[in-house]
């Protein structure tokens, strides 16, 4: 098995790129690649799409735009919260907050799928200054900012939470038809105003407005100070 990996030049830490690569297995393959993360996962979701080359050349994803990295994190929300929860011998169980620090909104939509399943878990998003699924939240308005904005937190520096389609069909009622609407014209324009009907249907996520400009301030002693 190869393995691929492509880093965002300038857009990771520097303890996060000698991660990637300095790995010394010869099956494992790291590109430094122009452009910042949303710019990346077009080609692959290209890539992914033609569903011919996938299977002739054994092609598989291992971030979430891959469904099993999603139900995995499904996983994971079961998971917490068991640790969470002192008993389950009461009734009704007891409800636990997740807080979800979220980019491409994989372990939202994990969150959602678990919530659905019936487990009884609140979902907090954290977002930094990319800020499109608070705004979609708290407004409905799903559209892109003028560019990516990078922070301390750069693996959630991104504008195209793809993963918000499948929140979208989650919300909606496993609706496809409306689903492959708003992202349609989400590809045409880089804005939708969500329906009232699916926008309210967002309520059980409560976003933080932005985590950003918190980071330093949480974590004395690993930022100087300005």
């Amino acid at each position: 098995v190869d393995i691929i990996v492509l880093l965002p030049k300038g857009h990771c830490t520097k303890i996060q790129e000698l991660q990637m690569t300095t790995v010394l297995k010869e099956n494992v393959h790291v590109f430094g690649v122009e452009g910042n993360s949303d710019e990346l996962d077009e080609p692959i979701k290209t890539v992914f799409a033609d569903v011919a080359f996938v299977k002739k050349h054994n092609l598989m994803s291992l971030n979430s735009i891959n469904w099993s990295r999603v139900l995995v994190q499904t996983a994971h929300h079961f998971f917490a919260y068991f640790q969470c929860t002192p008993s389950l011998d009461t009734h009704p169980l007891p409800l636990v907050e997740v807080v979800v620090p979220t980019g491409a909104a994989g372990n939202l939509a994990a969150g959602y799928i678990a919530q659905k399943i019936g487990l009884p878990i609140r979902l907090v998003v954290a977002v930094n200054r990319n800020d499109i699924i608070h705004r979609t939240v708290q407004q409905g308005d799903f559209s892109l900012s003028k560019a990516v904005k990078s922070t301390l937190a750069s693996a959630m520096d991104i504008q195209v939470p793809y993963n918000m389609e499948r929140v979208f069909w989650l919300l909606s009622g496993s609706d496809s038809q409306v689903t492959r609407a708003l992202m349609e014209q989400f590809e045409r324009t880089q804005s939708v105003n969500l329906p009232k009907e699916l926008h309210s249907k967002h309520s059980p996520v409560l976003p933080c407005p932005c985590l950003c400009s918190q980071v330093s301030g949480s974590c004395p002693g690993c930022w100087p100070d300005p």
